[in-house]
């Protein structure tokens, strides 16, 4: 997997535990999974989109968390279809597993909008879609069933091109590559 930072030795610790976690999910489970978290991160791309309206960033901030914030309830809506096809009659179960990615609260949203850190929102953003782009293959590797392989190397290609778009507008803002 990527270089992957760490703040402390616990986070470190709690994200290797839900990782494994999730490696020994069903397809059925890691698709539910999957899809819940696509909700969320659509969630708050929708909760940056009306931040940066607020705030009066620059217009192309706010398009592209308006269209990342499509993409990932397409996303969820993918992930739901082929659940269907895949498990006919079936309704996805409740995974109680927490998010991979460190989820921002409202509240921490709202403050660094409001302070003005879109270039550390953007930085902060486009690691996250790193870490689920690395965890998506390090995952596909370890797969053994075929369906959840595909469906995991088709979720990190979605990853990364959430990354690449993020990675582009920093670059056209700031004049320059975000560093890591």
């Amino acid at each position: 997997m990527g270089k992957v930072r760490y703040r402390t030795e616990g986070e470190k610790a709690r994200f290797k535990k839900i990782l494994e976690a999730i490696s020994k999910l069903n397809h059925m489970e890691l698709l539910s999974y999957w899809m819940e978290q696509e909700v969320k991160e659509a969630e708050m791309y929708y909760k940056l989109y009306q931040l940066s309206k607020e705030v009066n960033w620059d217009e192309r901030v706010s398009k592209l968390f308006y269209q990342l914030y499509k993409e990932s309830l397409g996303h969820a809506e993918t992930l739901l279809r082929m659940f269907h096809e895949m498990f006919p009659g079936k309704k996805p179960p409740k995974i109680s597993l927490p998010a991979l990615e460190v989820e921002l609260s409202e509240e921490q949203l709202r403050d660094m909008a409001y302070r003005g850190d879109v270039k550390d929102i953007l930085e902060y953003l486009m690691g996250t879609e790193r870490l689920a782009h690395d965890v998506y293959r390090y995952l596909s590797d370890k797969a053994v069933d075929e369906d959840s392989k595909a469906t995991l190397i088709w979720l990190a290609n979605i990853e990364n091109g959430h990354y690449q778009k993020l990675r582009r507008l920093y670059a056209t803002l700031f004049g320059e590559e975000a560093s890591g």
